[in-house]
C-alpha cells in the first residue's frame, strides 16, 4: 500500500474513531457548568407550577381522526412547588386526576418531583419521589405542616429513572432523556415493564412521553405514537379558586354534577335555588344557598350582586315544554351578568337547540319541540349578548358515574344523537369552563361509541 493511501486511512481512522467516541461517550464527556445548572434550577422553580391538562392535544387527536393506537389520553396535571428541607434542589408536589379537581376520589398519582445536581454526572436531574403510603396522601401542597414532617424514609424511587436535562441555546426551554439504563417497574397484575421516557419543560407546557413495555416490546401504558404528551397550563394552582362562580339549576342531575366537581376543587359557589328545592346536597358540599326565583328578573340580580363572581352556570331546563325557565330564566341570567360585569358564562343546552335541530331523530323533535324553541330563542339571546359565552348541547341524559370517553365537537354535522351520563356532560363543561380558547364557542358533548 502506497504512504499516500496509508496516511489517508489513519486520517479516516481517526475522524471514525472520533465520532464513535463523541456518539458513545459524548454525554458523559459533557458536564455542565455551575452557571448552566443553576439557570435550569431556577427555570424549573419558576416554569413548574400551575394546573395543566393535554385537552387540546385530545382533542386535536379526535378532529384529525386519529387512529385508536396513536391516540393521547385525556390527563390533568397539578405541579405545586414545595418547600422541603430534606432534599436538595427544587421540589415540586406532582398529583394527576381524572377531572382536573382536587377530589381524592378522582385522584389517581401523585407524589413529588426533584430537580438536584447529580454529583457524578455534573448535570441536573429530575427524579421522582414517591409515597411509600400514598392511600391516605392528598393535596400536600396545602398541608405545610404534613410536608414538614417528611424524611426521605418516607419515599421510593429509582435512578435508573431518572431524566437528565439540558436548557436550550435560546433558554426558552428543558428537555432530556431517561438516560441511566432500563427504568423497570412492576405492572400491577404481575410481571414487569420498561419505560420509554423523556420530557420537555417550557414556560406554560410540560410534554413527556410516558410509554410503557411489557417483556415482549408491545405498548401496555400509554400512545404507540412518538409525539409526547402535551400538557399545557390552563391555570395557576389557585386561580380558579379566586373567583366564586354561580350556578342556576344546580339542585339536582347535571347541575349537581357540575357543582361537585367545582366544590371538589376548592372553589367558591353559589347555587341559586327556588324556595320548594331540596337544598340537602348542597348543604353537604358546603356551598352557599341563595334563594329566588329564575323568571324574576330582580331575583336573578339580586343573586349577582351578592357576591364578587367571576363566572356563571346554567343549566337551567325543564322537560315540560310550557315552562319559560328554558327561556326567560335563562335570559334573566344573561341581563344580569351584563348589568353586573360578569362576562363569563356557559350553558348547558341540548341538542336539537339552534343549528343542530336535525340531529335529533323526528319523534324527539316532536316531543321535545316547544322546549328546544325555548332553549334555541335562549341561545341566540345569549350569542347576541356580548358576553363570552359557551354553550354545551348534550344528546340524551343518563345516569351514572362519569365515562371520561365523551368529548366536545364544533359543528351538527359529525355526530348521531346519543345516550351520555349527566356526570360526563358535567366533566366536559368543565373543561370547557377551564379552556379560554371555549369562549364564544358552541359544543355538542358526545359519548364515545363502544
Amino acid at each position: 500500500m502506497s504512504l499516500k493511501k496509508r496516511i489517508i486511512f489513519f486520517v479516516v481512522g481517526i475522524g471514525v474513531s472520533f465520532l464513535t467516541y463523541s456518539l458513545v461517550f459524548g454525554n458523559e464527556a459533557r458536564a455542565q457548568t455551575p452557571v448552566e445548572n443553576e439557570r435550569i434550577l431556577a427555570a424549573v422553580n419558576e416554569w413548574v407550577s400551575g394546573r395543566y391538562d393535554s385537552s387540546e392535544q385530545y382533542q386535536r387527536d379526535i378532529d384529525m381522526g386519529v387512529a385508536d393506537h396513536l391516540q393521547h389520553r385525556l390527563m390533568y396535571q397539578l405541579f405545586a412547588p414545595v418547600d422541603v428541607s430534606f432534599a436538595d434542589g427544587v421540589l415540586v408536589y406532582q398529583q394527576s386526576s381524572m377531572d382536573g379537581s382536587e377530589d381524592p376520589d378522582w385522584i389517581t398519582r401523585r407524589g413529588l418531583l426533584q430537580f438536584y445536581v447529580n454529583a457524578e454526572t455534573g448535570q441536573v436531574h429530575q427524579r421522582e419521589l414517591d409515597f411509600k403510603d400514598a392511600d391516605n396522601v392528598f393535596n400536600v401542597h396545602r398541608d405545610p405542616e404534613f410536608l414538614a414532617g417528611l424524611t426521605l424514609e418516607d419515599f421510593t424511587w429509582r435512578e435508573s429513572c431518572d431524566f437528565k436535562l439540558t436548557m436550550s441555546a435560546d433558554g426558552q426551554s428543558i428537555s432530556g432523556p431517561m438516560d441511566f439504563g432500563p427504568c423497570r417497574m412492576e405492572m400491577p397484575g404481575g410481571g414487569e415493564m420498561v419505560a420509554e421516557d423523556e420530557i420537555h419543560i417550557t414556560s406554560d407546557e410540560y410534554w413527556f412521553l410516558g410509554r410503557y413495555l411489557d417483556n415482549d416490546g408491545a405498548v401496555v401504558w400509554g400512545t404507540e405514537s412518538d409525539e409526547l404528551n402535551k400538557l399545557k397550563r390552563v391555570s395557576g394552582i389557585d386561580d380558579e379558586e379566586s373567583a366564586a362562580v354561580l350556578v342556576f339549576g344546580g339542585t339536582r342531575a347535571t347541575g349537581l354534577e357540575i357543582i361537585k366537581i367545582l366544590a371538589a376543587r376548592g372553589q367558591p359557589v353559589t347555587a341559586f335555588v327556588r324556595p320548594t328545592s331540596d337544598v340537602s346536597a348542597l348543604e353537604e358540599l358546603g356551598v352557599t344557598v341563595f334563594v329566588g326565583d329564575a323568571l324574576e328578573a330582580d331575583s336573578v340580580l339580586a343573586a349577582f350582586e351578592s357576591d364578587n363572581f367571576g363566572s356563571v352556570i346554567s343549566s337551567l331546563g325543564s322537560t315540560r315544554g310550557d315552562s319559560p325557565v328554558d327561556d326567560v330564566g335563562t335570559i334573566n341570567v344573561a341581563e344580569a351578568a351584563k348589568a353586573t360585569g360578569v362576562d363569563r358564562i356557559l350553558m348547558v343546552s341540548s341538542i336539537g337547540a339552534g343549528d343542530s335541530r336535525d340531529a335529533l331523530p323526528f319523534y324527539v323533535r316532536w316531543i321535545l319541540g316547544s322546549a328546544l324553541e325555548r332553549k334555541t330563542t335562549a341561545e341566540d339571546h345569549l350569542i347576541a349578548s356580548g358576553l363570552d359565552y359557551t354553550i354545551i348541547r348534550p344528546g340524551g341524559l343518563g345516569t351514572g358515574p362519569a365515562t371520561e370517553t365523551g368529548f366536545l365537537v364544533e359543528g351538527s354535522e359529525r355526530f348521531e344523537f346519543g345516550q351520555i351520563p349527566r356526570a360526563e356532560v358535567a366533566r366536559l363543561l368543565i373543561q370547557a369552563f377551564d379552556d379560554p380558547d371555549a369562549e364564544r364557542k358552541i359544543y355538542h358533548a358526545i359519548e364515545a361509541a363502544d
